[in-house]
């Protein structure tokens, strides 16, 4: 008990930090922390940070691991390697970059407009180093990575206000008992679908719509609905 409350203190400490830096921006914007949405089947999905700006919407994910990370942009874990006791550790962790996704579309499915909305993720360590990503970053290079991003349609101060009270009418409260379910399912779930996504790669049957699957240079893809699985 006492480790996970270190744990979840080292985790607000992060958020904390992350927030303060994002609201250092000094263009028009609005900043939503912790917010937690309701997806399908009523399962709750805790987000660290919601910045809305001018070039678009930008749902971000504060992790607060220690050590050297691994991972490339589509695996489905990534791994974070440490020192104890003269050894070295391994550990691995879900993608943080395909967690946020997911609330990426319970905020589409909210708003409902074709927004603008991209996904960041900071290590508050900043160990970083070796993740070649452009939207993975530590808390110091947050708002210079946003700031590079251009948008062919620009948010208004109208739209943005319009875009960040909606998304704090669609607030759910839940209690922590039910939050621990709903990660408990999204956990099931993912677990149900990375054993059906073995299943149709050895039988070559795309899992999302039943389409065939052709080998591609870089995987397999679907004849269907062009889904692209990297092996």
């Amino acid at each position: 008990m006492q480790k996970t409350s270190r744990k979840a203190k080292r985790g607000e400490e992060g958020e904390q930090l992350v927030s303060k830096e994002l609201d250092r921006d000094p263009s028009f914007h609005r900043l939503i922390n912790n917010l937690v949405l309701l997806g399908g089947n009523n399962v709750s999905h805790q987000i660290d940070h919601i910045l809305i700006r001018e070039n678009g919407i930008f749902v971000i994910e504060t992790k607060n691991h220690f050590g050297r990370i691994t991972g490339l942009e589509d695996d489905s874990y990534w791994k974070k390697t440490y020192p104890v006791k003269g050894r070295i550790k391994t550990e691995t962790f879900h993608n943080p970059l395909k967690q946020n996704q997911s609330h990426i579309r319970v905020i589409k499915r909210i708003i409902g407009r074709d927004y603008p909305i991209y996904c960041f993720v900071v290590f508050v360590k900043n160990n970083v180093d070796e993740l070649d990503l452009f939207n993975v970053c530590g808390p110091n290079d947050i708002l210079k990575s946003i700031n590079l991003i251009t948008s062919d349609k620009p948010l208004s101060e109208s739209m943005i206000e319009s875009i960040y009270q909606t998304l704090l009418d669609n607030e759910a409260y839940v209690n922590d008992e039910m939050h621990l379910e709903s990660i408990k399912k999204i956990t099931k779930d993912r677990r149900e679908y990375q054993k059906q996504l073995r299943m149709a790669i050895e039988k070559k049957i795309c899992p999302d719509c039943g389409g065939i699957l052709s080998i591609v240079p870089n995987g397999l893809k679907c004849s269907k609905c062009n889904k692209l699985i990297k092996v």
